[in-house]
Order: structure tokens, then C-alpha cells, then sequence
């Protein structure tokens, strides 16, 4: 996007928001561009403010202050999240002979309104509990038969272990959103569904821009969505100090269908290596290869968790310790070390963490996600180690 539309955008949103148009006053002249959407500028002025009258209000993780944060959607932006949704699962499966369809989700906003995206195209459309216990899946699953499957990766890992044979149930197409979905998982997926690699297809999104982009097989990339704009950082300018590897940047999006979210140069938290920005004849058009990991605040382990509703539901329960919290994969892993660093704490601080997020709690009790690993560390070196700063997400291999 060019930066006189994003300035007419931030226009925009400095009427709907005040809030907005004081940081539009404040900020220093960042190259002509509007400032980035940060974690620490959304918790301050968005995520925690009333949501207007008859709108959609959708909440996930949570903050500093220990309220769950809001994100809301107009009626109008409701609606245009369903068109490109509908648009994209048309486009995605073009060609595929598509009659049934079954979502297996969480509890967000791709979760809420699967449904009518899937009759919108015709199709007869059901959909999976959360919490209901893995026997119930695998007997939706059965008696269903979808030819097309949307779920999380987390969750179609459980599914494809509880059945012995998972290519019987018939599923002509697996469509995943939510956690990181790598080539070979979704290599190992194809095969154990008894698909080609190219009918595993994965789309990104979330809930403060919706529907952001789906993978292209034949490409080998990752392309935008209707109305979403892309480019790059490095950390450093989120305020963060992770080390990136090489061709690898955090992710900011615009979007041109969010009224009421200020959905201009937002960090995503993510990580994507292999973006470039270049011309495909009919403008500009950015890709990526890869979403590489999440920095900053949040994970996903089924549903997003943050740095805060860790730190709450270990300190609920000790005091005198030191906390690490780490992603390997989909597995969420807790390291305490300290002298209240105990067995019987550490139990205790797994069914908090449960409690702080409902929906993950819920999703482990039934079976869909694996349980987070409390790690009781018997050194401080045996913690995961990096920068000064530790509110952060670790990975085990982490050395910097």
C-alpha cells in the first residue's frame, strides 16, 4: 500500500478513534507512515474499552490488566469478513467436488462464523464442539464423512492418531488455520488422510484483521487475501529484541475492511520468512514462504495465550520463582526455577493456566490439545535463556 492510502486510511481511523488520532500528534515523523499497532499501544487504548452497541465482540487471551482482550467487529465488517472468507474457500477449492463440510475449531472467530461461510457456498455444513471429548469427533467424523475438513493443526494431530486408518473417513480436502502448519507437516498429513500434499491447505488469519492470506502449493508461497496490504520489520521496531535469522522479518498488515479496529500497519506477532513485495500485472502484490514463529506477547496452543495469563496463573500459586515460557512446535512448555518451584505447584499451575483461558483448559480436559508441560528446572541455567528481557516466548534451542 502506498503511503498516501495508508495516511488517508489513518485519517480515517484518527475520526473513529481519539485515541488514534493523539498517537497520530504524538508519534515522530516515521518516514511519512503512520505508527504500527503494537501489543503495548492496543492493550493501552483498545482492547479494554467498551465495544459500541450491536456489534461483535470476540475475546481471546489476555492482558496486563488480567481482562481478556475485545476485539470488535461492526455489522459492516462482519459482513466483508464473510465475503473474502467465502470468496477464499471458493477459490481454494475450486475444482475439488466439495457437498459436505465439517469444522473441528476453537472458539474464535473463524470458529463462529464457519458455518455460514460453508452454506454460503452451498454446501451442507456442521461443525464440532471444542470441548467435547475426542470419542465425539472421532464419531462426527464417521457418521459425518465431510469432504472437506476445517480445523486447527493441533487438533487434526489428535485426530489423525485416534483413528487407525484416517484415508477411510473420504476427506477430499483439509483446510487448517490458526498454529503454524510447516511443509512437512503438511506433507505427513496428506498422506495419512490418503491425499495429495496440495489438498492440505493452510490459511492464516486473525482475529483483529480477519481472513489474511492462504498458502499456494503451485507457488510455493503464501498470498494476501481481498483488501489486505503487507510489509516488514525487524523487531527492534516493535520495541522487541528477538534475533531473526536470515530472510526472515515480522509481519505488519493493513487492512481496507475493518471499520472498527484500527487495522493499519498492525504487528502481527508473527514471523514469516521469504517476503518480497513485487508487480503481478495487476499491481502490487507481496507473498511470503513461510510463517517462520511468533515474537512478542502471545502464542497459539489452540487458542492464543499470553506472557500475562501465564504470569497469573503461576504467581496465583508461588511466589519465589523464576518463570520461561516456550513454544517448540505446537507444544507449550512453562520452565520454573526457585525455591516455591514444587511438584505440587507445579499441578497447581497447570489447572490455573486451564482456568485463565477457558477454552484451552477445555480442549486438553477433552483430549483435542496436549497438555502444557510444567518443567521444574534443577539450575538456573537449565531455564531458557535470552536478552534481559525474558516476557517473552522462548524456544528451547533458543541461545540468544
Amino acid at each position: 500500500m502506498k503511503i498516501s492510502q495508508m495516511n488517508r486510511l489513518a485519517a480515517y481511523y484518527a475520526r473513529q478513534f481519539p485515541w488514534y488520532a493523539e498517537l497520530l500528534q504524538s508519534q515522530p515523523d516515521l518516514d511519512g507512515k503512520p505508527p504500527i499497532m503494537t501489543a503495548n499501544v492496543l492493550e493501552r487504548h483498545y482492547y479494554s474499552a467498551p465495544a459500541p452497541e450491536n456489534s461483535y465482540v470476540y475475546r481471546t487471551s489476555g492482558t496486563s490488566g488480567g481482562s481478556r482482550k475485545a476485539i470488535v467487529y461492526s455489522h459492516a465488517d462482519e459482513r466483508r469478513y464473510l465475503q473474502v472468507k467465502a470468496k477464499l474457500f471458493a477459490r481454494i477449492t475450486s475444482g475439488r467436488p466439495i457437498r459436505r463440510a465439517l469444522a473441528d475449531m476453537g472458539t474464535g472467530h473463524a470458529a463462529a462464523t464457519a458455518l455460514d461461510v460453508f452454506r454460503t457456498l452451498g454446501w451442507e455444513a456442521d461443525a464440532i464442539a471444542y470441548d467435547a471429548p475426542l470419542a465425539e469427533h472421532v464419531e462426527r467424523l464417521t457418521s459425518f464423512r465431510p469432504d472437506l475438513f476445517y480445523t486447527m493443526p493441533s487438533l487434526l494431530d489428535r485426530v489423525a492418531c485416534a483413528f487407525d486408518d484416517p484415508a477411510s473417513l473420504g476427506i477430499r480436502c483439509i483446510v487448517t488455520v490458526g498454529e503454524p502448519a510447516s511443509p512437512e507437516w503438511r506433507s505427513a498429513m496428506a498422506a495419512s488422510f490418503g491425499l495429495q500434499e496440495k489438498d492440505v491447505i493452510d490459511t492464516y488469519g486473525s482475529i483483529e484483521i480477519g481472513t489474511i492470506a492462504w498458502h499456494d502449493h503451485e507457488a510455493g508461497v503464501y498470498r494476501l487475501a481481498d483488501g489486505i496490504s503487507a510489509e516488514v520489520v525487524q523487531p527492534s521496531e516493535l520495541g522487541l529484541t528477538d534475533l531473526l535469522g536470515q530472510d526472515e522479518a515480522a509481519l505488519l498488515l493493513t487492512s481496507t475492511q475493518r471499520a472498527a479496529f484500527p487495522a493499519l500497519r498492525f504487528a502481527t506477532g508473527d514471523v514469516v520468512r521469504g517476503f518480497t513485495s513485487g508487480s503481478n500485472g495487476q499491481g502490487t502484490e507481496s507473498t511470503f514462504e513461510a510463517i517462520v514463529r511468533r515474537i512478542g506477547p502471545e502464542l497459539k496452543h489452540g487458542e492464543k495465550i499470553s506472557i500475562h495469563d501465564i504470569e497469573a496463573a503461576v504467581f496465583a500459586h508461588v511466589n519465589r520463582v523464576q518463570v520461561r515460557a516456550a513454544s517448540d512446535g505446537n507444544r507449550l512448555v512453562v520452565y520454573l526455577y526457585g525455591p516455591d518451584a514444587t511438584p505440587a505447584a507445579a499441578a497447581r499451575i497447570e489447572a490455573e493456566i486451564g482456568r485463565k483461558v477457558p477454552e484451552i483448559g477445555a480442549m486438553i480436559s477433552a483430549g483435542m490439545l496436549p497438555r502444557i508441560e510444567i518443567v521444574l528446572a534443577a539450575s538456573e541455567s537449565e531455564l531458557p535463556q535470552g536478552s534481559v528481557k525474558q516476557k517473552k516466548w522462548h524456544r528451547p534451542t533458543d541461545s540468544n
